[in-house]
């Protein structure tokens, strides 16, 4: 959006407009008391910024003032020896008020997080400042140190590896970094305690979130998972995929338009049930065979390996989460598609456990007081981010122009034509020593791609989900002159390219050929991504390109345009028009965002019952938790309530996600799915207190001397033994409502065709 469009967008009051005026006032302002703040020594400095903190505690405001954007400029320039220009303490305001903040890359997102999260934690606050990963949010706390310590503030940070002792004294200090994931694991390992000492204590009290678009749009309906181990095997995956193994397409099975859906065919169906003697597949005895036959099934046929996951140098599945190309850590795949996957792969089965407990990243950030963000593409969802959690948006201009020149778009009509113009583009600037990095749509491309550039004779790194461990060193290296980069997706990454090397050595040298060169091999699902890809070049007013080429037979045209339209796109063929091209393309891209909208609306309206729900669990299980038991009677009774309290949780979440697999149904009868599956949970929920209190009661009324001996145990009542978390990644085949509706409307669609 212009400068101009924002301007008409703030007096038409529309989202993403929010004017930082105020706060550029209150920056500007701050300049004057430089040179009174520079006088002051560091045990001052530190005394003025406390004192100040502490007078706004009183007010239970934080400190939006000049004087606090002056202290902070003058602590940071001692202590991380960096000088905050005025748009970053503009954007720390912003923040400080309760806004989402959009700063270009480059800009320095970083400190004015900082910077904010300080004049918080003066206030009496406990910030957290959550990122995408464990890296960034170790980097950044290390980072900002010296800062927080010079203003008397304590930091500290949770990653993956971090012990229990750990994350319960990190979660005291004033200011904790962490990824979302890790807080999300936390809360949800704190509702299963039997004692108060075992919890960690996270307090969900005021957060800023970088890259906020990524957590609080794209993720936002993740549900973290804590599990438990279960006596029940995992499915024997293993028969049902040697089963389907010789099926033939087109005659054992037939694949929708869209290839998200499979479906065995009649005499598939017969080839199976002779296979296997004669059983009924639809019988009672053969419908949970059919369920495994349908799932090794679209595990052989729709999910790819090298695009939905890759397996790696242990033998383990690893999900590649679509939006960044890279691996998405500790996911697995719901409805027994992982376990289908293992099998397909000839790797042991595993189970994903009883489920204990979930919470999706939406519903986990709804539970703060105070909620600020930040992100180089925060305007594009601007009316997502009011419409979900209320939640006004803004823009930091940049210090300096944006000098980066993009290209037109470039629209072939196949992958292998476009991969061909991407090799001569990419030949053409790295002869001229120019940086370059290519942005990919899968693991799968960007090895091919790879491939196609070192025939010729170059050779690039390539970074993706394979070694993104490596990624901090890639991106560091990715400006210096003569570097080639291929990479998948850039959001959320939070390492900035710098012209010339790491080190900016040679920094004119580059910025004199031109900059990074930024070469993008499609269109993402969502333009903000592309946005980011671009924005990687022209950082910091440096000189930079961008070029786009595009394909009619992407994955993104194939998997959202209607059969119409892909029929018309193979009729027309290259006479096409170039206006026609650009349209299709801007319409597949608007509806994959449609989509990815539409499933966090339907999250979102489907929890609402859930949460409250487990709101009402939570609270009860606290008053039953706190109770200090007198003696050994009275100890074995708590830990029986609070095994009942868990269980029939457990129970209901089970029962409610069956209900879900199906309620789409519903609709075949006039009914609403949502408002059905919200009367059945407000049913089932009904009377679950009292089912506890009975349970409870009638085990506490029965206890002799030798049942406190033998505990839970004794009592036959065994909780998991092992416990663990991972995020339950979207089926990339749909969910089964979704796949239900499609196959639905393409019998609709086919039964009008042949009237």
């Amino acid at each position: 959006m212009s400068a101009l469009g924002r301007m008409l967008g703030r007096v038409l009051g529309r989202p993403g407009a929010v004017s930082f005026r105020r706060f550029a006032a209150l920056a500007a302002a701050s300049r004057a008391l430089a040179e009174s703040q520079r006088a002051l020594g560091d045990d001052a400095l530190r005394a003025a910024a406390q004192a100040l903190g502490e007078s706004h505690s009183r007010a239970g405001t934080p400190p939006v003032t000049a004087e606090y954007l002056a202290l902070a400029r003058e602590a940071a320039a001692r202590t991380v020896h960096l000088t905050a220009f005025d748009e970053q303490l503009v954007a720390a305001a912003a923040l400080m008020a309760g806004h989402a903040v959009e700063m270009d890359t480059g800009e320095g997102k970083t400190l004015s997080g900082a910077l904010a999260a300080a004049g918080l934690a003066l206030a009496g606050r406990q910030v957290h400042v959550l990122s995408v990963n464990d890296y960034l949010a170790a980097r950044d706390a290390e980072w900002m140190r010296p800062l927080f310590e010079g203003l008397g503030l304590s930091v500290a940070t949770v990653g993956q590896a971090s012990t229990t002792g750990q994350r319960r004294e990190a979660y005291r200090a004033d200011v904790v970094y962490l990824p979302v994931t890790e807080l999300g694991f936390d809360l949800l390992r704190d509702r299963f305690v039997e004692r108060p000492a075992d919890a960690v204590h996270p307090v969900l009290d005021a957060v800023i979130v970088d890259e906020a678009d990524a957590v609080m749009i794209d993720e936002a309906t993740v549900p973290l998972v804590l599990a438990g181990d279960s006596p029940q095997a995992a499915r024997n995956m293993e028969r049902a995929t040697a089963l389907v193994a010789g099926l033939r397409e087109g005659e054992h099975f037939e694949v929708d338009e869209e290839r998200a859906n499979v479906t065995l065919t009649d005499r598939g169906l017969d080839t199976l049930e002779a296979r296997l003697g004669g059983l009924n597949l639809y019988g009672a005895e053969g419908v949970p065979l059919l369920t495994e036959l349908n799932l090794a099934l679209h595990a052989r046929v729709l999910v790819q390996r090298d695009v939905d996951y890759l397996v790696d140098e242990r033998g383990a599945i690893r999900l590649i989460d679509a939006g960044r190309g890279r691996v998405a850590r500790l996911q697995r795949w719901p409805d027994g598609l992982h376990a289908a996957v293992e099998a397909k792969e000839g790797l042991p089965v595993t189970s994903a456990g009883v489920v204990l407990d979930t919470v999706t990243v939406h519903d986990l950030l709804g539970g703060y007081q105070t909620l600020a963000g930040m992100s180089g593409t925060v305007v594009a969802v601007a009316e997502d981010l009011l419409e979900f959690y209320q939640l006004p948006a803004g823009r930091v201009e940049r210090r300096v122009p944006n000098r980066r020149v993009d290209a037109p778009e470039r629209i072939l009509l196949s992958a292998a034509e476009k991969q061909r113009e991407v090799v001569a583009e990419v030949r053409r600037l790295h002869a001229e020593g120019r940086p370059v990095l290519v942005g990919t749509q899968s693991v799968a491309e960007s090895d091919a791609l790879a491939g196609a550039l070192q025939a010729t004779g170059l050779a690039p790194v390539v970074l993706n989900a394979r070694n993104d461990a490596d990624e901090a060193a890639i991106i560091g290296a990715a400006g210096a002159f003569g570097a080639l980069t291929i990479s998948t997706q850039m959001s959320g990454r939070g390492t900035d390219i710098r012209l010339g090397g790491p080190d900016a050595a040679d920094h004119d040298r580059v910025a004199a050929l031109g900059g990074l060169a930024v070469v993008s091999t499609g269109r993402y699902p969502s333009g903000r991504l592309d946005a980011q890809l671009r924005g990687r070049a022209g950082r910091q007013g440096d000189p930079g390109s961008s070029a786009s080429f595009v394909s009619l037979d992407d994955e993104l045209v194939r998997t959202t345009a209607p059969a119409h339209l892909l029929a018309r796109i193979e009729r027309a063929g290259s006479a096409l028009p170039a206006a026609e091209r650009s349209e299709i393309i801007a319409d597949c891209q608007a509806v994959a965002e449609g989509m990815r909208l539409d499933r966090h609306r339907s999250t979102w309206a489907y929890n609402r019952a859930v949460v409250k729900q487990r709101q009402a669990v939570l609270a009860v299980r606290e008053q039953v938790l706190a109770r200090e038991p007198a003696g050994r009677r009275e100890q074995l009774e708590r830990a029986i309530e609070l095994f009942e309290l868990d269980d029939e949780w457990q129970a209901h979440l089970a029962l409610l996600g069956e209900v879900r697999d199906g309620i789409h149904l519903r609709a075949l009868a006039g009914l609403v799915p949502v408002d059905e599956f919200h009367r059945i949970a407000l049913e089932e929920f009904d009377g679950f207190f009292e089912r506890v209190a009975e349970r409870t009661e009638s085990l506490v009324a029965g206890l002799t001397d030798d049942d406190l001996d033998g505990g839970l145990a004794g009592l036959g009542l065994i909780r998991p033994s092992a416990t663990w978390t991972y995020m339950m990644s979207d089926n990339p085949l749909g969910s089964p409502g979704d796949r239900a509706v499609r196959a639905l409307g393409q019998r609709w669609r086919r039964a009008l065709n042949l009237e």
